[in-house]
């Protein structure tokens, strides 16, 4: 199998979805090499995945994750980025907990930075909530507080056989960059995605409808943020039962200041969950909270809590005014630590 499909990669022929199916599973299953995981990677990456391509590696590697299954109410979102470009704090982990205090139920997907100095595990590690916990767990908090991190080594076999080659050769393949984001273990349906890079912008579109997304926003800043920008235009991909509709915003459509990359940009994760807990206290006030309420205000669209981003911003306020989006951080930390054992 893998010589056939080598060969027609190397050749630039187009793999079909059996084909690409067959490969991942070997990788999961440990039949097919770390050589020969590192010879797909750069053959791929010299080839280009086509859409479908990309496509059919996503639903594979979905097929080969840890699967949950929480007894939710209503459609689960996540807000996992790329990562990558402009390096900001943790405003999509923020962004996430306001979300979820509004009573919309999170499947939060993601892992320690590669490229960054702080990571949404690494944040939320900060903040002290455990990330290690079993699957069972993971389901218990989502269905109980509404919110769970899903720490992606633990839910992803494959990820965790396909890094160590990038990493050995330095290169970066699509499975970070546009797989990573879209594979969430709790198959959540909403989204909102941020990318690093223009180019990738309709790339992830495509993919997530693919794969049966139901409304997803998926952002790029266009001065190179993976966030609804503050420093900028932002242009948007909705994805609404199965339309695309994409606009450009800016700030100051909604009465908010741009800032400067220094305003917003991140720091270790100590750092960074000082921010957000003083964000949510009240004590930081300006672009931090801006920041925050704007990529709040898209997911509560997404979530179906707010028509338009000038409501979403105002609903954002409030969680943050009220404390709720602090009571909700509290919860997620308090119950994530009730457990007896961890992975």
């Amino acid at each position: 199998m893998y010589k056939e499909i080598m060969e027609k990669i190397t050749t630039r022929q187009e793999l079909s979805e059996a084909e690409i199916s067959a490969l991942i599973a070997g990788i999961n299953d440990g039949s097919v090499s770390d050589i020969q995981i590192a010879g797909f990677q750069v053959a791929l990456l010299m080839k280009g995945a086509s859409l479908k391509e990309t496509a059919y590696i996503a639903k594979a590697m979905r097929d080969n994750c840890v699967p949950l299954k929480p007894n939710a109410t209503g459609d689960l979102m996540d807000t996992c980025g790329t990562g990558g470009g402009l390096s900001t704090f943790n405003i999509s982990t923020a962004t996430a907990i306001v979300a979820a205090a509004a009573g919309i139920p999170i499947a939060k997907h993601g892992s320690r930075s590669i490229a960054s100095l702080s990571g949404s595990a690494d944040v939320l590690e900060a903040l002290g909530v455990n990330i290690q916990l079993q699957p069972h767990e993971v389901e218990r908090l989502i269905e109980e507080i509404g919110i769970a991190f899903l720490y992606a080594p633990l839910f992803h076999p494959v990820m965790g056989k396909v890094l160590p080659p990038e990493q050995d050769l330095g290169i970066k393949t699509i499975f970070y960059s546009i797989i990573g984001p879209l594979i969430n273990p709790a198959f959540a349906p909403r989204h909102l995605l941020g990318v690093y890079k223009p180019e990738l912008l309709d790339i992830v579109t495509y993919v997530a409808k693919e794969m049966g997304y139901t409304n997803a926003m998926f952002v790029h800043g266009l001065d190179g943020l993976d966030e609804i920008s503050l420093l900028g235009k932002t242009r948007i991909n909705h994805l609404k039962s199965g339309e695309i509709i994409t606009t450009e915003i800016a700030p100051e459509d909604f009465g908010l200041s741009r800032c400067g990359l220094a305003d917003i940009k991140t720091g270790t994760p100590d750092v960074n969950a000082q921010t957000i807990n003083d964000v949510f206290s009240g004590k930081i006030n300006g672009a931090k909270r801006d920041a925050i309420v704007l990529n709040a205000a898209g997911a509560l669209m997404v979530g179906g809590k707010a028509d338009n981003f000038k409501m979403g911003i105002e609903y954002a306020r409030e969680l943050i005014d009220d404390g709720s989006a602090a009571r909700k951080l509290r919860q997620l930390r308090e119950a994530s630590n009730s457990f007896g054992g961890s992975v």
